[in-house]
């Protein structure tokens, strides 16, 4: 399976540097736009099936990279991560450290716990590799899947420190899935 992940475009929360989780918020004018110019980046992939996140600011996303031409199928194991009490808080108030710690597991502030979070994707990753083992899959997802995407598939650091990973909106990562 080749899969391309693509978090989201820019919403409200992300320009006021909010904490979103699983609080849906639409995109912005700006992510719209965004996403209209990854488009005609990636026109050229020819996508075989397409998975959305269900939270609208990843539904719309897909929606304006494949248009009408692949239904958009989602999946709640993709939804973004549960950040409890955070979720709505400036960014630069939540202590993230811990709660990426895989090693410490915590849900400090009613956060969904890390392994549980990284269980959901994992079992996504998993069916997927089986049911697309052959085609090329669009992805629209969140920071934190994209994340644990990327280390499920390559390795987790030996601090166990999942933070270190910048997920800029709209970036497309490819992975050869087997």
């Amino acid at each position: 399976m080749l899969l391309y992940v693509v978090r989201h475009g820019t919403t409200a929360w992300n320009e006021e540097g909010k904490v979103q989780g699983i609080t849906d918020i639409p995109l912005s004018q700006k992510g719209i736009e965004e996403a209209e110019l990854l488009k005609k980046e990636i026109d050229n992939l020819h996508f075989d099936v397409v998975i959305s996140s269900p939270l609208i600011r990843a539904r719309q996303t897909a929606k304006i990279l494949v248009g009408n031409t692949l239904p958009i199928n989602t999946d709640d194991r993709i939804r973004e991560r549960d950040w409890g009490f955070n979720e709505g808080m400036a960014i630069s108030d939540v202590d993230s450290w811990d709660c990426w710690d895989v090693i410490l597991n915590t849900n400090v502030q009613n956060i969904e716990r890390i392994q549980d979070f990284m269980r959901r994707v994992s079992e996504f990753i998993e069916e997927s590799k089986v049911k697309y083992a052959d085609k090329k899959v669009l992805l629209v997802t969140h920071s934190a899947v994209v994340r644990v995407i990327h280390y499920l598939l390559g390795s987790i650091p030996e601090d166990g420190n999942l933070s270190r990973m910048e997920i800029p909106n709209l970036r497309v990562i490819e992975y050869e899935v087997k």
